[in-house]
């Protein structure tokens, strides 16, 4: 039947509703939007769009026309039109004749006009997917429409079905929402709800090859000037401008009418649609717009370029003057980290002496001290700099600051916390949100911090860093009072120590069962996701294959092994003479052991490795390992587990990097790329670092009690740092036993209740 569907829509009780709700009359766009609702080959759609369209070009130039007069126009076709039509006259006429046929449809057309000038809803979106046809796939999707609004406690009709308002809503789910236990079941139904909002979104664009033919020739042309501003190798940008060329045709729009309001909601939809790394092609896309739009002359709006949000404006080291500049390159220069293997041998003057020699605590000590990590060094530098860059801009410090010292005169410090609280408040009031100019925030405290380290280092004055430290405290988030003690003296009140608030927030969801089910079996989910390259007969696995095998692997490790910082997963050395790992060479246990020179509290770890993990490992060095030493152009000798670029050796007490091609892979990207893959096969948010809360948390909630044995398991040096971290997980654990108790109490003394006296009263009334 052309394409169309087969089963013709009778009118019900629904039908007639939004008749009487809806105009008669729609125009040329109004059959378009029909013919994307009809059920037909993907291909005969896009023909007969474009015939549509060809159509309502020869009969008004390209202006929108009434559905009316354009069907009449092709009933009966005049000589000119025909002319006008060329020599496809006879194929347009025909793909005209299908899209009437489609036209006629009440339930399609009336649905599409009902639409028009109105925000769709959900509910509008499952009317669109029964106008497709009935099919076990559309009940399906009608189903998970209707249990996502659930979740959401409220209708379909409530929810705005369009990508900017649902994506935030869908990417949120876990599989306990729509009552699934599977993360793919999840996916699958999400997938089923985005098609569904998809057919009435207004903004929903495509920007496939099949969609641009159909487009006027004004607008092919600038996207062929478009297309040759943009590199071969960028698709997305290519794809970025196509979809807003389809959605201004859409509109009706030609590229000289291009607005401001249409290009904010294309980059919202944009936005919502795709994931966070979209935007940076976003904006190379909007620059490409905007160069060829002025050059071009056309009056059409370009985009706008985001405003930098950083917390303070940055600045480089250089702009800060040299006398206050040396005094802190000079304490910088002669900071020692807290860990590291001493090359004992330059402290031995005689070797004959002993056998050994006698050590010598003199200058040999202080020539082999090693500057602490650049982090730390960068941070001091960085408060010195903003603190300087904030008083040298801000109006009310008439004396700007020239040496170390005028950094911490009150009207400087004063300055900079003005600067951080002032950008945070733009911030703030950007998102939408209402600003709360009593709430502490932690950056300025943090701040005034680096920047009293660096004055007490230094050795200045007390005079001077005593109003700093007390600033500090003004400022501190975590002081919640103050008391007065026995000896008269006033003392802050601090309030327990605990884990951040976003790794708070990723901690909470492992309060649900099914989340924790989820999180110990992600090793096997990922592995067999790595793996199925071979069960689809590939000679060798991709790039993101063995991304997924290393995420799986790590998992394996934090569950099975010993939950590491993502510092020391990151360095793991399989080869060579410190190799921290040792396997069998046949079936058996492994063994890890860690250096406590390259752990954070020196203390070392020394665990088995099960059957199970020595075999991933070893299938991982052998199929996956290789093609990360190929991608990195790493040496064949290269030890690390992860190999990648990343070469600094601190972790082995020493100063400097591994030579080029011994490196191994940043602890930043490591953890990026598995909090991606946790997310997207699994539905949990998490990173490296919650992985070892988990662990204290599993010990937590089956025994309480058990601190010390989280301390250990987490190598904490000091009992007391498990406590405060765990000091949050700790009181609900309790609270949850508490009331188990309770409930055991009371059904125990409700038990034992004697109701003979009440009977016995009973009887004599």
């Amino acid at each position: 039947m052309n394409g169309l569907s087969d089963h013709p829509r009778h009118p019900n009780k629904k039908d007639k509703k939004m008749l009487d709700n809806t105009q008669l009359q729609g125009t040329v766009a109004d059959v378009i939007a029909v013919l994307r609702l009809t059920p037909m080959n993907a291909s005969t759609r896009v023909v007969t769009i474009k015939s549509a369209r060809d159509l309502r070009a020869a009969l008004s130039g390209g202006a929108n026309l009434s559905a009316s007069k354009f069907f009449d126009a092709a009933t009966v076709p005049t000589p000119e039109l025909r002319s006008k039509l060329g020599p496809r006259h006879v194929q347009i006429l025909s793909d005209v004749k299908r899209a009437q046929r489609a036209w006629s449809d009440r339930f399609r057309r009336d649905l599409v006009l009902r639409l028009k000038g109105k925000l769709p809803t959900l509910a509008d979106a499952i009317d669109a997917v029964e106008a497709m046809g009935a099919s076990d796939h559309g009940q399906r999707t009608v189903q998970s429409i209707r249990k996502f609004a659930s979740a959401q406690a409220t209708s379909p009709a409530n929810i705005t079905a369009t990508a900017v308002a649902t994506e935030p809503l869908l990417r949120a789910l876990v599989p306990e929402d729509l009552g699934v236990r599977t993360a793919k079941t999840l996916r699958n139904k999400v997938v089923q709800i985005r098609s569904a909002v998809e057919l009435v979104d207004p903004n929903a664009v495509s920007g496939r090859e099949a969609d641009v033919k159909g487009l006027p020739k004004v607008w092919q042309e600038l996207l062929a000037k478009l297309e040759a501003e943009i590199p071969k190798s960028c698709n997305a940008e290519l794809a970025i401008l196509r979809r807003l060329a389809v959605r201004a045709d859409r509109e009706g729009l030609l590229p000289g009418q291009v607005h401001a309001e249409l290009i904010a909601g294309f980059v919202a939809y944009e936005k919502a649609t795709k994931s966070s790394s979209h935007i940076e092609k976003i904006r190379r896309a909007a620059k490409t717009w905007n160069k060829v739009i002025a050059r071009e002359g056309l009056l059409a709006a370009q985009f706008e370029t985001s405003n930098s949000q950083n917390r303070l404006p940055d600045v480089t080291w250089g702009e800060v003057p040299e006398p206050i500049r040396s005094r802190v390159d000079a304490l910088t220069d002669r900071m020692v980290a807290p860990q590291g293997d001493e090359a004992w041998s330059s402290f031995i003057e005689d070797e004959d002496d002993l056998g050994l020699g006698e050590l010598s605590l003199g200058s040999g000590l202080s020539d082999t001290k090693l500057a602490r990590e650049k982090g730390t060094q960068r941070n001091l530098r960085d408060a010195v700099k903003r603190a300087w860059y904030a008083a040298q801009t801000s109006p009310k410090v008439t004396a700007k600051p020239r040496t170390l010292e005028d950094l911490f005169r009150k009207d400087c410090l004063l300055a900079v916390v003005a600067a951080i609280r002032e950008k945070r408040r733009e911030r703030v009031e950007a998102r939408g949100d209402n600003w709360e100019a009593n709430k502490k925030g932690r950056y300025e405290c943090s701040l005034i911090q680096a920047l009293y380290s660096v004055g007490k280092s230094c050795e200045l004055p007390v005079e001077i860093l005593e109003p700093v430290r007390e600033l500090t405290l003004k400022l501190d988030p975590s002081v919640v009072g103050t008391k007065i003690t026995s000896d008269g003296t006033l003392a802050y009140v601090y309030e327990d120590r605990k884990i951040g608030r976003h790794h708070e927030t990723m901690l909470r969801q492992f309060n649900e069962d099914s989340a924790l089910s989820r999180w110990f079996q992600a090793p096997g989910v990922l592995w067999r996701e790595a793996e199925t390259w071979k069960r689809r007969g590939k000679n060798r696995p991709t790039l993101a294959q063995a991304a997924l095998a290393r995420s799986a692997l790590i998992a394996q490790l934090e569950q099975r092994v010993t939950p590491m910082r993502r510092t020391n997963l990151a360095r793991l050395r399989a080869f060579g003479d410190d190799s921290h790992l040792s396997l069998p060479v046949g079936a058996g246990e492994g063994t890890l052991i860690l250096p406590g020179a390259e752990l954070k509290n020196l203390r070392s770890i020394h665990v088995t490795i099960d059957r199970e993990t020595v075999k991933m490992l070893k299938r991982f060095i052998e199929v996956y390992r290789p093609l990360f030493v190929e991608n990195a152009n790493a040496d064949p000798e290269n030890p690390h587990l992860f190999p990648g670029a990343a070469s600094e050796r601190k972790e082995r007490g020493e100063d400097g990097g591994y030579p080029k091609g011994l490196g191994y892979i940043t602890k930043e990207k490591l953890s990026q790329r598995f909090r991606q893959h946790i997310w997207k096969h699994c539905q949990l948010r998490m990173d490296l670092q919650v992985m070892r809360h988990i662990a204290g948390k599993v010990i937590l909630d089956m025994d309480p009690s058990a601190m010390g044995l989280v301390q250990e398991v987490l190598g904490h040096k000091r009992i007391e740092t498990t406590q405060s971290y765990y000091a949050q997980v700790c009181k609900i654990v309790a609270q949850k036993n508490y009331l188990q108790l309770l409930d055991q109490y009371t059904r125990r003394v409700v038990s034992h209740v004697d109701f003979q006296v009440m009977l016995e009263q009973q009887k004599e009334g």
